[in-house]
């Protein structure tokens, strides 16, 4: 977090994005995209306002001491690389300036460089002229000499359409794309470190999720769907508002764990979980399924097994976490804060009547062979009679009839 000392009275936040920029004629469905979700998470300051200048976006009309908590909620907003907090003056040189040297003269710093850019070439000072000029006043105040390679301090000055904006340090964002700027996905859910963290990578590609849960209620506690509405609860605060469907599962796997071969139990399962979670796709528009399945980790992930369940997929199957290792997939859990929630004990739903041997190398015509002992339709329709759906929210989130 940046030091109190560095945040102006009437302060800005300047938003810096990078893919968003690169997306040529369609950068600006993009940004309006960002500019919307950034205004979600601000509905609760009245005085905010956000505006496009320039392959930045600028937030305007915050207090001082709103600062802290926008720039906490704002550092999980996909699509931003970076957000600085600082001032925004007329674009004259004595006024930058002054304005530098107000910003630093709280602040304890023996070494500074000033990081000087200009949007319009017909500005009558060059970047150098700026980080001169700019520069020599804060050596002034600062008695702090200039180190342009590794200073304490880094000063930018941008000088955007006759408007200069001077901030000290830059906050980093998640990056990627914004949310739901790529369409909608169900995420089929599990609780453990996968599913949340395939959940989050893929918010960080832009699509809007809708969560999927099978627990094994009533042959199970509660443990898992509560995991569920808690980690949903930490994805919410990088998604916003999410949708959490829950389903009982057990009757199915009775069902399954009777009329069919055992060895093909998991896959089974899992194939029927694809169904349902093509049902919810249909229903709320959405374009993939996702899941947290890493290539070999367990024994229904193997190449043969995935194309199996996969075969009863009617949408496409992302795997964001297909390469990734078990020890990579946990660290990414702490860093999203996950880890700590999805580590507690719960009975999965597809433990519930595991067989003895999994088969490993399922062919796929064997498995359509193996259901033709089930009545999938009624099976599906008892499944979506009895799913409930809830709406998780953030601690930030305002109704918009409320803002």
């Amino acid at each position: 977090m940046l030091p109190h000392a560095a945040i102006p009275e009437n302060p800005v936040l300047i938003i810096h994005f990078h893919e968003i920029a690169l997306k040529g004629g369609n950068q600006a469905y993009f940004e309006n995209i960002l500019k919307r979700n950034i205004l979600m998470r601000l509905r609760d300051k009245p005085g905010a306002r956000v505006r496009h200048v320039r392959n930045r976006l600028v937030v305007r009309g915050l207090r001082r001491e709103d600062a802290a908590e926008v720039l906490a909620r704002l550092q999980k907003v996909f699509g931003i690389v970076n957000i600085s907090v600082g001032a925004e003056v007329d674009a004259d040189m004595e006024t930058m300036k002054a304005t530098a040297q107000a910003l630093v003269r709280d602040l304890r710093f023996e070494s500074f460089a000033v990081r000087p850019k200009r949007a319009e070439k017909r500005y009558p000072f060059t970047s150098q002229d700026i980080g001169r000029e700019v520069g020599a006043a804060i050596g002034r105040a600062s008695h702090a000499r200039v180190d342009l390679t590794h200073p304490d301090l880094e000063v930018f000055v941008e000088v955007v359409q006759g408007r200069a904006y001077i901030f000290a340090g830059k906050l980093p964002g998640p990056g990627g794309l914004p949310v739901s700027s790529s369409g909608r996905g169900v995420v089929l859910f599990s609780v453990g470190f996968d599913a949340p963290v395939a959940a989050w990578r893929m918010m960080k590609r832009g699509l809007s999720l809708h969560l999927v849960h099978f627990h094994g209620q009533p042959q199970t506690d509660d443990a898992s769907v509560r995991k569920a509405r808690a980690l949903a609860k930490v994805l919410a605060d990088w998604h916003g508002r999410i949708k959490l469907t829950l389903v009982a599962f057990a009757q199915a796997q009775e069902i399954i764990s009777v009329a069919c071969p055992e060895r093909f139990r998991t896959i089974l399962y899992r194939r029927m979980m694809m169904r349902v979670a093509n049902k919810l796709a249909w229903k709320h528009r959405a374009r993939a399924l996702v899941t947290g399945e890493s290539l070999g980790q367990v024994a229904s992930q193997t190449l043969p097994n995935l194309a199996a369940i996969e075969d009863a997929a009617a949408f496409p199957v992302l795997r964001p976490l297909i390469a990734f290792d078990k020890q990579e997939i946990i660290a990414e859990a702490q860093r999203i804060g996950t880890h700590d929630i999805s580590i507690l004990p719960h009975d999965e739903a597809c433990v519930l009547f595991q067989p003895r041997r999994v088969e490993t190398a399922a062919k796929i015509e064997d498995v359509r062979a193996a259901e033709e002992e089930l009545d999938i339709p009624w099976m599906l329709d008892q499944l979506m009679a009895d799913a409930v759906t809830e709406v998780i929210v953030p601690d930030w989130w305002v109704e918009p009839d409320a803002a």
